[in-house]
């Protein structure tokens, strides 16, 4: 016997003589417990899909019910799960009730409970569905009836007034909004003092009487269904909740029932378990000694002479061993030496490809980088004119709306102020387009930042009288006043970008009646220009997201709902950094904010560096 095989094989015949008894009693047994297992199994695919069915009802009332789908068709997506998850829960429980590895009297007794609660459940679901189909939904049920009632009313009713109408619509929508049944008594009282007016005229039109008892009569059966329809505390849904909760409990005994059978079971075998593991590690820890030192040892010897090869980069090979003539162990080194000979050979292929993979990955790195940078700044360039087009768009908009609407009540002198306002609006974007484009220039790094000394308050002037007209339709009043300070050293393009979308912001922000502050106050090497505005304000986390971020952030819309895009202040914050400047806010909810930067005010070395 020079091989491991017959060695191994002897060992293994012991072993079964000696614990063949056990190997049939392990089998009886694990027999049972993968019946009790079955059955533990099959009682959780039941209730995951009675939960599933559940959890689609209520996606129906959350959902379905309010598409025409559900009406039109009588059927729904999550109708047609449901029903198949019911279907297979059913299925499901008849399984298990007919299982022979179901023999627990108790365990058939609640499994016929649960059967009845599965059966009641589903009768309550499909009559609370049917009882929304026939209520209806939009145009269609005796919601559409009703809805066609009173839309033919206002449109074709005589000797009823739409002031009553309008009433009947309110304590309509009060009632379905709050389920309060005194707005139902409100619109029966409502409707029957109309009815007995209109019954008193002797030229009544009775198309009219015709449609507003329709009204009440779909109005009040509407009302009657919701009611025995009900909610989580009342009618059938109540009931509905009550069954669901009486399936939870009885499902959940019935796992109860058949864990502690299967904890019997595994305890009347547990002891026959124990002694024979206990016989098995025995003959293990003598069978190890025995073969230890014929087959350990050179195996031992073996794997160290492997490592030793792996650590020396397959240099080397393995030497068959002289002492202890093993088969398998020669053949095993024969096979190795072979395999370290054909490793050495790919390591030296695999060299050479690594070095040209490594040069080819770091070219597409870089060019995924381009790409990436590339797509990057179109994207915020496209985002910042559509932010800032609409506004100055708007103003064009609406001043030639003007001229074409009201040109016969307007004189010459307001005409001319209007082509004037107009041409002013027009020149503007035109401005604003031509600073987007030098900006997007910049970030691609295609220009360099043009700076130059001019004076702040013409910048701050210009923008004022540009959101003139924005103000006064808010009834805002935007203060400034014109200071001697010395001239600011930037870019001046840039620096009227920041004036204008601060400005433009403090509107957006700022309530009818209220007022915006620009001020200019003059520090050591600098200019501090504010704008402050009475407006909503925000909280100090918002402050410091808004200041720490250095890309778009969340817009947020205005007291009239004006619409941005959440660029702005993010591109106010870069160019006042190209221009060696700093932004600030001071801001509390409901006092208003204050928005503050710097800019220059002669040409320093950090300049003359930062430019170059």
């Amino acid at each position: 016997m020079n091989t491991i095989r017959g060695r191994v094989l002897i060992a293994f015949l012991l072993l079964f003589l000696l614990i063949g008894p056990f190997l049939l009693f392990s089998f009886n047994s694990l027999k049972k417990i993968d019946n009790a297992k079955t059955l533990r199994e099959s009682v959780a695919f039941f209730d995951g899909n009675r939960l599933k069915a559940d959890n689609k009802f209520f996606q129906i009332l959350d959902f379905d019910t309010k598409q025409d789908e559900f009406y039109m068709e009588k059927s729904s997506k999550h109708l047609k799960e449901y029903k198949s998850f019911i279907k297979t829960s059913k299925t499901a429980l008849e399984k298990i009730r007919n299982a022979n590895y179901n023999t627990n009297s108790t365990v058939d007794k609640r499994l016929r409970r649960i059967t009845a609660d599965v059966d009641e459940l589903n009768h309550k679901i499909v009559q609370v569905l049917g009882l929304i189909q026939k209520k209806g939904f939009r145009n269609f049920g005796i919601i559409g009836e009703m809805r066609r009632s009173i839309h033919q009313l206002e449109n074709e009713g005589k000797g009823i007034e739409l002031v009553e109408i309008l009433q009947m619509r309110r304590h309509e929508k009060d009632f379905f909004l709050r389920k309060d049944p005194d707005y139902k008594k409100q619109l029966n009282l409502l409707c029957n003092d109309v009815l007995e007016r209109l019954q008193k005229d002797p030229q009544v039109d009775m198309l009219t009487v015709e449609l507003l008892k329709s009204y009440k009569k779909n109005f009040n059966a509407v009302t009657n269904l919701e009611r025995k329809i009900g909610t989580g505390d009342t009618g059938m849904i109540h009931e509905i909740q009550d069954i669901q909760t009486k399936l939870n409990t009885n499902t959940a005994a019935l796992y109860a029932l058949v864990d502690t059978d299967s904890k019997l079971m595994i305890g009347s075998i547990k002891s026959y378990l124990v002694l024979f593991f206990t016989i098995t590690m025995l003959f293990a820890i003598l069978s190890a000694f025995v073969f230890s030192s014929h087959i350990a040892k050179p195996i031992k010897t073996l794997i160290s002479d492997m490592d030793s090869i792996v650590q020396n980069n397959f240099e080397g090979q393995l030497d068959k061993s002289k002492s202890l003539k093993i088969t398998e162990i020669d053949k095993l080194t024969g096979t190795y030496n072979g395999l370290v000979a054909k490793i050495r050979k790919q390591i030296t292929t695999l060299s050479e490809k690594n070095k040209v993979l490594h040069s080819l990955n770091g070219k597409l790195k870089e060019s995924e980088n381009e790409l990436k940078e590339a797509s990057r700044i179109k994207d915020k360039f496209f985002s910042i004119i559509s932010h800032d087009l609409r506004g100055h768009t708007g103003n064009v908009l609406s001043l030639a709306n003007i001229l074409k609407e009201d040109k016969e009540e307007l004189g010459e002198a307001e005409k001319k102020m209007f082509v004037k306002y107009l041409s002013d609006a027009s020149q503007n974007l035109q401005l604003l387009l031509d600073n987007l484009l030098n900006w997007a220039k910049s970030q691609m790094n295609d220009h360099e930042v043009s700076k130059k000394s001019f004076d702040i308050f013409n910048v701050i002037e210009k923008n004022v009288e540009l959101f003139k007209e924005n103000a006064l339709r808010k009834n805002i009043t935007i203060s400034h006043k014109h200071k001697e300070v010395s001239k600011v050293y930037a870019d001046k393009d840039m620096i009227d970008f920041v004036v204008r979308n601060l400005l433009s912001n403090a509107l957006k922000f700022t309530e009818n009646g209220d007022f915006i502050l620009v001020d200019v106050t003059e520090e050591e090497g600098h200019l501090r220009v504010k704008v402050k505005d009475t407006g909503i304000g925000m909280s100090d986390a918002q402050r410091k997201a808004l200041l720490n971020s250095s890309k778009e952030n969340m817009s947020t819309k205005g007291t009239d709902n004006e619409e941005g895009t959440g660029l702005g202040f993010a591109i106010c914050k870069d160019f006042i950094q190209r221009n060696n400047g700093m932004i600030y806010i001071e801001s509390k909810e409901g006092e208003g904010s204050t928005f503050s930067f710097t800019v220059p005010t002669n040409l320093t070395r950090d300049t003359i560096l930062k430019v170059s």
